[in-house]
């Protein structure tokens, strides 16, 4: 997963990929799609701008979420956290993102 730079207030798609099929945990459905949880922080002073929020499954296997930036502390370095559980075991998939 890389991401661009982007300007505040963009809405930015984030798109990440597992292999395998992924199951939460928490997910007591019976639809047979896989969830992920994406989590955004500010890396200047650790806030958590969104945390543990679902990812939406797409048909191609890939999880997407789109980050409203108008939402961010301003310009700075963003860190992004997906992660998916995979048969017991969760798969953790880390970037970053500068905002101007």
């Amino acid at each position: 997963m890389s991401l661009d730079p982007a300007f505040v207030g963009e809405d930015v798609p984030i798109i990440a990929e597992f292999d395998g099929g992924t199951t939460d945990p928490d997910d007591t459905g019976t639809d047979g799609t896989g969830d992920a949880m994406i989590t955004i922080t500010d890396n200047s002073d650790g806030t958590e701008l969104q945390s543990s929020v679902a990812m939406t499954h797409q048909s191609t296997g890939t999880f997407e979420y789109v980050w409203d930036t108008s939402t961010a502390n301003g310009a700075g370095s963003y860190g992004i956290e997906v992660s998916a559980e995979f048969g017991g075991e969760t798969k953790i998939v880390q970037s970053h993102i500068r905002l101007r």
